[in-house]
């Protein structure tokens, strides 16, 4: 599935997540007691109440300096967009994206800021049905729609493979849920914006869909020029579904959904993107991408650099090892030497082999956003963790080549005990990463939907064995062995943020919130795995969202669990005397 299914609707992601944290599990003794920072809550307080929104916030929050003081920018689910004083919470101005009169509005994606403005991607419905997806740019010097911007209407067609059809962008199967990326070229003066389409469920057809808006021409052309460039990942007009999630039959979809989008790395005056994709069909024949990561050049250029000999007969359900390895600029994950197969609790894998197994139980590599890092001896690396629980290292200048995997969270559920979230998978995350004496490290939440396995945050290092990458376990908070590792993080969690308070690496720390009745913020230190923080929060924090930290603040979106209402909660972070 390309989006957490039910993760949309508040009222039953709380049950679920309230059900889960039930009878107080979250509120355990600590494996590591807290030692070296204090968390002072800035608001909501007594002298400073929170805003309260009437619906979720499940983009991330955005930082705005435009007028010389530091703003909260606030994306709510319903539309509206709100300013928040960064020192007390007090709501500054609020506005609702431009929609048409008596429809609904869902804002999910998060936004990315260029040059004080904000551009938004959002969606539209009549009576439930998405009828537009639209783009929209706020000009936060005047806290006004720019009308230098008309609203542009998102609209595509691109042919098949063999050239005899066409496939079209439909709104009631894409769906925005992928962060915007932003990148200016040289000699720009605002440059593109990226924005990602996957869709809601599984209904078909559905595709993946990533459009390259240039600013520049919209400004100075109009809307109609707003659409530099289209890439359509599965490349395929029809899309018959007999079963009733249609990514288990392997077909379309490809969507670009995972919540902290695609990954833009600057490369000198270039840039390339890594494109996340999620379930469905992979064939290189049809040009169907799904469940791999694309690297995708400006102009949304992108050619597989498969070997066309070694991947002539490519099977989706068993692809030739061979052919994997020789496609440049695609990565297709696969089980490592020593690896385990597959194997759900309840048999669902039996005589199914590791791609069907992984458009069988929706775990789906677009979920997660890959890191870059460069080795010592000048390689670069990507990480890029999928739904399963596993972690890939892959060559970043060479797709095909997977160098590890590593089996960091043990799939959920057991013969007597039932995965509640077996769709959500064990990651859904973009990984922060750091050096620590000289060795790249890169950290990983992790969840588990049942009372068999553990989870928390896993932090792995690369190191260099006989001239090749390999990824090793580093720590993991809480220890595997203490009964919290059974009781915390149960469900999604936020995405983990990185600080260096101190002003050093050595004391940066990992923050992270565990969803719960009362979410709980830990604040992890980067370099061992020892709790440095705690704080219990008012509501109960929201999953798959990034904490702002702004200087020794850390800002999280929240909801209350009485009145299901969102809001930021804002803390400041304090050496402990």
């Amino acid at each position: 599935m390309d989006v957490v299914k039910h993760i949309f609707s508040p009222i039953v992601a709380l049950i679920a997540y309230f059900a889960l944290t039930a009878c107080g599990t979250l509120y355990h003794t600590d494996a590591n007691p807290p030692d070296q920072y204090n968390l002072v809550k800035i608001f909501p307080t007594g002298t400073n109440p929170s805003v309260k929104f009437d619906a979720s916030i499940m983009a991330s929050s955005v930082l705005d300096m435009s007028h010389g003081q530091p703003r909260i920018i606030v994306p709510v689910s319903n539309g509206v967009l709100a300013a928040l004083d960064a020192q007390n919470g007090a709501l500054l101005w609020e506005l609702n994206v431009p929609a048409p009169e008596g429809q609904q509005v869902q804002l999910v994606a998060s936004p990315v800021m260029v040059d004080g403005k904000l551009v938004v991607v959002y969606q539209c419905l009549d009576k439930g049905i998405r009828t537009s997806h639209r783009l929209a740019v706020l000009d936060l010097a005047g806290n006004q729609w720019d009308s230098q911007f008309p609203v542009l209407t998102f609209a595509a067609e691109r042919p098949t493979a063999d050239g005899k059809a066409a496939v079209k962008f439909n709104p009631p199967t894409a769906y925005s849920h992928a962060a915007l990326k932003s990148w200016k070229p040289k000699g720009s003066k605002l440059g593109y914006v990226y924005v990602g389409f996957g869709n809601a469920a599984d209904v078909q057809p559905f595709h993946g869909w990533l459009f390259e808006i240039d600013l520049d021409a919209w400004r100075q052309s109009g809307v109609s020029q707003a659409i530099k460039n289209v890439l359509l990942t599965t490349a395929e007009a029809d899309c018959p579904s007999k079963m009733e999630y249609g990514t288990q039959e392997m077909i379309c979809g490809g969507g670009i959904w995972g919540p902290a989008g695609p990954l833009l790395e600057q490369t000198g005056d270039g840039m390339e993107l890594f494109v996340p994709t999620g379930n469905g069909q992979v064939d290189l024949a049809r040009h169907d991408y799904a469940n791999a990561v694309l690297r995708v050049k400006p102009g949304l250029q992108f050619d597989d650099g498969c070997d066309a000999k070694l991947c002539a007969n490519f099977k989706p359900l068993n692809p030739d090892l061979a052919c994997l390895a020789s496609c440049k600029n695609l990565f297709i994950p696969r089980l490592a030497p020593g690896n385990a197969p597959l194997k759900p609790p309840y048999h669902e894998c039996d005589g199914k082999g590791f791609w069907e197994c992984l458009a069988w139980m929706d775990y789906d590599l677009g979920a997660n956003t890959p890191v870059q890092i460069k080795l010592k001896d000048g390689r670069s690396v990507l990480v890029q963790t999928g739904k399963e629980g596993g972690a890939y290292l892959v060559d970043a200048r060479h797709l095909g080549i997977q160098y590890d995997r590593l089996q960091i969270a043990e799939l959920c559920g057991s013969p007597t005990d039932l995965c509640k979230l077996s769709w959500a998978g064990m990651i859904v995350t973009h990984p922060v990463q750091l050096t620590v004496d000289g060795e790249p490290i890169v950290v990983i939440p992790t969840f588990s939907p049942d009372k068999t396995n553990v989870a928390g945050v896993v932090a792995i290092k690369i190191v260099v064995e006989n001239g090749s990458p390999k990824l090793k376990p580093f720590w993991r908070y809480p220890d595997a062995k203490h009964p919290d590792a059974l009781e915390m993080f149960r469900s999604h969690p936020s995405f983990p943020a990185l600080s260096t308070h101190l002003g050093n690496a050595g004391d940066a720390t990992v923050w992270v919130v565990d969803i719960g009745a009362n979410g709980i913020l830990y604040g992890i230190r980067a370099k061992d795995g020892v709790l440095v923080a705690k704080q219990r929060l008012q509501g109960s924090g929201r999953q798959l969202s990034m904490p702002l930290i702004v200087g020794d603040k850390i800002y999280l979106a929240s909801i209350m669990p009485s009145t299901g209402k969102a809001m930021i909660e804002a803390y400041r972070i304090e050496l402990a005397k």
